[in-house]
């Protein structure tokens, strides 16, 4: 499943060494919690690709791949974050949050590209996705 959506995968390495900065800049950590479903979110669909990049100076990084299990879940995706209390003083205040780019592929669903998430420090953000059918109602 995963081979054949290669090919879609547009990005650099992040392990890199122009990826350090971004690396250093965001010292927090968080989590991402994917959840695919169809049918209005009354089943879960497996084997959906999800894809995980961020925009570091124009340039796209790819930096996470792997498909739903039975449950439509992609769990425990860590990500660079800013740290929790950056913004609560006044020489860090307004600093740039971390936004991630989230894009999901499955064969029988139109695909969603490019995503916007913000993960902050020592959070979990679930993001519920919530799959089309392409032409007609063919489900996976």
């Amino acid at each position: 499943m995963l081979k054949q959506y290669e090919n879609r995968i547009s990005g650099d390495s992040p392990f890199k060494p122009e990826f350090e900065g971004y690396i250093n800049s965001h010292p927090g950590r968080g989590s991402l919690r994917v959840q695919v479903s169809a049918a209005n979110r009354s089943f879960p669909v497996k084997n959906v690709f999800v894809e995980v990049a961020v925009n570091d100076g124009g340039v796209r990084y790819s930096l996470y791949q792997d498909a739903t299990d039975e449950s439509g879940i992609v769990n425990e995706i860590v990500l660079p974050t800013c740290k929790a209390g950056d913004n609560n003083r006044p020489e860090t205040a307004g600093k740039d949050n971390a936004v991630y780019l989230i894009s999901v592929y499955h064969p029988a669903f139109r695909e969603v590209r490019d995503y916007p998430v913000t993960v902050q420090d020592r959070i979990e953000t679930i993001l519920p996705v919530a799959l089309e059918p392409l032409g007609g109602s063919e489900e996976a």
